[in-house]
């Protein structure tokens, strides 16, 4: 009797068996809210808003869709969704449907001819998971199915453009400070989908107010920073301060040494003026750090 060898045979994973996106000239730049937490020993993550932008390929607004979406039964949003977002259950107990809000939002990227829905960090992958946990009617399914392929994450190639390489993954925060469009985040899906196309217009006219490589470079500087503080709360360490001359003269002499030029004895730096009593040195965003600036 013959073998059949199924070693070498290949099984298709999620990317190979996913439909084909919607096919077209046109692009869409899209948010969503999400209440993603554990429910009942299950993790969950819902849709709760949804925001988009359409234009053509000179990134002219040619229509924009938002809605809420309503909560399935027994999801409640916790207070830090609500403090976020702005979004209740009360906002959320009359709100269209799961099915109705992508039967409409579908149907204007069919109208459009959208070839590619842009969105800024894991929206795709939140898309999915909920997607995933949902128990959705033919064709509707495979709409959604389609609609979720179309789904492009832009964050790495343009942060990797923006930043001459430096960094592939800026925040919207960091991407609207360095356009010049402030720091602040809404969190409100149409907002953000707004903030994201009004970035990629400013970053194509080459109108940017700050130097993205400077800003990848402040970013890493602080990430290594805040890793090697120890010492930044007092009511947790308190126990810690101390009146030391000798303290006073080793810090004189470690400033002077230029330890604020690099994260790590920065970050030893500011933990001795912390047990010293000095005031507590607190090192903000690129965003955070812009804006004060602006305010001075």
């Amino acid at each position: 009797m013959a073998t059949v060898n199924n070693e070498n045979k290949k099984v298709k994973g999620p990317s190979q068996t996913a439909p084909a996106g919607y096919k077209g000239k046109n692009q869409a730049f899209m948010d969503a809210e999400y209440l993603s937490a554990r429910y009942k020993k299950t993790s969950i993550e819902d849709v709760i808003s949804v925001g988009i932008i359409i234009t053509n390929p000179a990134h002219e607004e040619l229509d924009r869709f938002y809605s809420t979406v309503r909560l399935r039964p027994g999801h409640k949003l916790p207070p830090l969704i609500t403090e976020l977002t702005g979004l209740t259950d009360e906002d959320l107990e009359f709100a269209p449907t799961y099915e109705d809000v992508m039967t409409e939002l579908i149907a204007m990227i069919r109208k459009y001819q959208v070839g590619k829905i842009c969105v800024w960090g894991g929206d795709k992958n939140s898309f999915q998971r909920d997607y995933e946990s949902r128990n959705l009617e033919k064709p509707l399914k495979r709409s959604v199915a389609k609609f979720i392929s179309t789904i492009e994450n832009i964050q790495k190639e343009v942060s990797l453009d923006v930043t001459d390489g430096l960094d592939a993954n800026l925040s919207l925060a960091d991407m609207k400070t360095i356009c010049g469009l402030g720091g602040v985040v809404e969190h409100n899906a149409l907002s953000d989908a707004e903030d994201m196309l009004n970035c990629i217009r400013i970053i194509e006219q080459d109108e940017m107010q700050y130097d993205g490589k400077k800003a990848a470079e402040y970013k890493k500087f602080r990430g290594e920073y805040v890793k090697n503080r120890s010492f930044d709360d007092f009511e947790e360490d308190r126990d810690y301060i101390i009146d030391s001359s000798l303290g006073e003269q080793f810090l004189e002499e470690i400033i002077s040494r230029g330890f604020e030029n690099d994260p790590k004895t920065k970050a030893f730096m500011d933990d001795l003026k912390f047990i010293l009593g000095k005031d507590n040195v607190y090192m903000g965003t690129f965003s955070e750090m812009m804006e004060e600036k602006t305010k001075e």
